[in-house]
C-alpha cells in the first residue's frame, strides 16, 4: 500500500498533528490502533507515539530528517523520539511551519536565518534561508521526502530554484491542490498519507510531485 488516506480526530491537518521520517512516524497518543497500522505499513516504519509542548500537535512544533528532530527549547519532555534532538533557542516556537528538511538539506524561514551556520557547520546539512510564496513559512507550504518536493501553487520560480538546489530533489508546483501540503501531508520516500477528502487530481498530482507510485 503506497497511499493511505484518512483524518485524525475528524481533521485533515494530518502534518500538523504527525511528523514522517525515513524510518519513524511520530503520532498523537490518541491515534487509533488500526490508523497506525496502516500508516506504518504505508511509510514501511515504526510509529512511535508521542506528544510535545504537552500538545498532540507534533508536527506543528518540530521537524525532522533521518538523523534529527528540531524542536524548540521550550520542550521539556522527551520521549520515544530515537534521534538526535537538537532544541533550537529563540522565540519561535512552531517549527514545524518553519523548517523544511529531508536528508540532504534544509530550508530556514527567513525568521531563523540566524540558524544557518549552525545547521551548516554543526549539523553539516547544506542549509538556505528562503520564503515561499512570498510568504516565511515554507514548513507549511512544502512538503520533501528524499525522493521529491510539493510546493504550494504560488511559489516563485527563484523559490523553487532556492529549494531543489538546497534538498537536492525536483518540485513540483502544485495546480489542483489548494491547500497547505505541509499542514496536511505525511510522506517519506516510500508511502504518502493524506486527507481522505482529497479528490483524485489532487492526490494524483500529489504522488506524481512526491514520486510515490
Amino acid at each position: 500500500m503506497l497511499v493511505y488516506q484518512t483524518e485524525f480526530f475528524g481533521h485533515s491537518t494530518l502534518g500538523l498533528l504527525g511528523l514522517a521520517t525515513e524510518d519513524v512516524c511520530y503520532l498523537p497518543v490518541e491515534i487509533e490502533k488500526i490508523q497506525t497500522q496502516k500508516i506504518s505499513e504505508t511509510l514501511q516504519t515504526k510509529v512511535k507515539k508521542t506528544s510535545l509542548y504537552n500538545s498532540f500537535l507534533i508536527g506543528l512544533f518540530s521537524a525532522a530528517n533521518s538523523k534529527y528532530i528540531f524542536v524548540p527549547e521550550i520542550i521539556s519532555e522527551i520521549k520515544n523520539l530515537e534521534k538526535e534532538v537538537i532544541k533550537l533557542t529563540g522565540i519561535f516556537t512552531t517549527l514545524g511551519n518553519l523548517i523544511l528538511c529531508n536528508d540532504k538539506g534544509c530550508i530556514l524561514s527567513p525568521y531563523l536565518a540566524e540558524k544557518k551556520y549552525f545547521f551548516e557547520n554543526e549539523l553539516k546539512l547544506k542549509t538556505e534561508a528562503t520564503t515561499i510564496s512570498d510568504l516565511p513559512f515554507p514548513g507549511i507550504l512544502a512538503t520533501v521526502t528524499n525522493k521529491g518536493g510539493i510546493v504550494h501553487k504560488n511559489c516563485k520560480d527563484a523559490e523553487i530554484e532556492i529549494l531543489e538546489k538546497t534538498l537536492g530533489v525536483k518540485f513540483k508546483r502544485l495546480e489542483f491542490y489548494e491547500n497547505f501540503p505541509g499542514a496536511e501531508i505525511l510522506a517519506n520516500s516510500k508511502g504518502l498519507i493524506a486527507p481522505k477528502n482529497l479528490k483524485g487530481q489532487e492526490l494524483a498530482e500529489i504522488q506524481e510531485g512526491l514520486k510515490i507510485f
